[in-house]
């Protein structure tokens, strides 16, 4: 087997361990991956435009329009029509789901320094070169 066969096994392999890592971590404030993602993005750019957030994380457009109506049933956010494009929307936080972003912040810590423990930042900005690389990001 070619080493970049091997790297691409590597790649599927930590992505599955980083989405297991991350679902057992986010259990603990109720959310799942596209909420806690949805909320740290807001955290960046609040009174952002869903079609920008939905752009972003890169999952399907129903799922993220399912998670931002659970958020903003449960308080955390709001979303109002766009004034200058009245068939858009613009989500912002609520104080409640500033809140709820910052535990998400710190639980994305704990699952950094569990997930990459056995590295140094040596060997991580290799990584980081290399799957730039990988993603056409170099």
């Amino acid at each position: 087997m070619s080493q970049t066969s091997k790297l691409f096994d590597l790649i599927g392999e930590l992505a599955r361990k980083r989405f297991r890592l991350a679902e057992r971590e986010l259990m603990v404030l109720s959310l799942n991956h596209t909420e806690a993602r949805l909320l740290s993005l807001l955290r960046e750019q609040d009174g952002c435009a869903q079609e920008v957030l939905t752009a972003a994380v890169v999952v399907d457009r129903s799922n993220v329009g399912r998670s931002l109506k659970k958020l903003e049933k449960q308080g955390y956010i709001v979303r109002q029509r766009d004034a200058d494009d009245r068939r858009a929307y613009v989500v912002s936080l609520t104080d409640t789901g500033r809140a709820l972003g910052e535990q998400v912040s710190k639980v994305r810590d704990r699952i950094v320094d569990t997930f990459c423990q056995n590295i140094n930042e040596r060997d991580a900005r290799s990584a980081v070169e290399v799957l730039s690389k990988v993603l056409g990001k170099d």
